[in-house]
């Protein structure tokens, strides 16, 4: 025969039960609570760790890919293998001169659209070597420079020409030449600017 005990009673052994399970729940909780912060605090380190090695690990240098290391120079030198054919040597400090333009910026001022304007910018080997020209390359294709491919002497000067095409252009022109060569450093730049009006009519 099955014992049936007063609501009263049950209701404190269900009571009773529901704290029990709270009592076992609770210390759960709170080790996963606890957990959580160790991860989220390692996680946090972690990053800070990350950030300062990145700080303090020095990078390794940026070269171009036609870039090649002076094996008997201190440091590096850019070797750019480009239009001249007769320069495509290994460069050395013995090798290396310096180079000083008389202007590095020309104004043509108003030109018509459809013009081609023209200028010569002189320069100078000022360094005790000869000076080789490797490359001039404009920053637009409406810019065409031309450079000697011969070595300029020490104390000699020369000519870069830059023409400059302004057909379909219009407003404030800016463009650059980028020049490189055996110099320290190797690359100078010189630029022409010109406010193109409409053409004449």
């Amino acid at each position: 025969m099955t014992n049936i005990l007063p609501i009263e009673d049950q209701k404190l052994i269900q009571w009773h039960q529901s704290n029990n399970a709270y009592i076992n729940l609770h210390p759960m909780k709170e080790n996963l609570k606890t957990l959580s912060l160790i991860v989220i605090a390692l996680s946090v380190f972690a990053i800070a760790v990350i950030d300062i090695l990145k700080l303090t690990i020095p990078k390794e240098p940026e070269f171009p890919s036609n870039f090649i290391e002076n094996k008997n120079s201190p440091g590096p030198i850019q070797n750019m293998m480009d239009q001249n054919p007769a320069t495509n040597q290994r460069l050395t400090d013995s090798t290396l001169t310096t180079i000083d333009f008389a202007e590095e910026i020309f104004n043509f001022g108003d030109i018509y659209e459809g013009e081609k304007a023209s200028h010569d910018f002189k320069f100078k080997n000022t360094g005790k070597n000869p000076l080789i020209i490797r490359s001039a390359k404009a920053s637009c294709g409406c810019t065409v420079p031309s450079y000697p491919k011969e070595p300029i002497l020490p104390g000699q000067e020369g000519i870069i020409n830059v023409v400059f095409n302004s057909e379909g252009k219009g407003g404030h022109q800016h463009k650059s030449v980028h020049v490189t060569a055996n110099t320290i450093p190797n690359y100078a730049s010189i630029e022409i600017k010109a406010n193109v009006l409409d053409k004449k009519k």
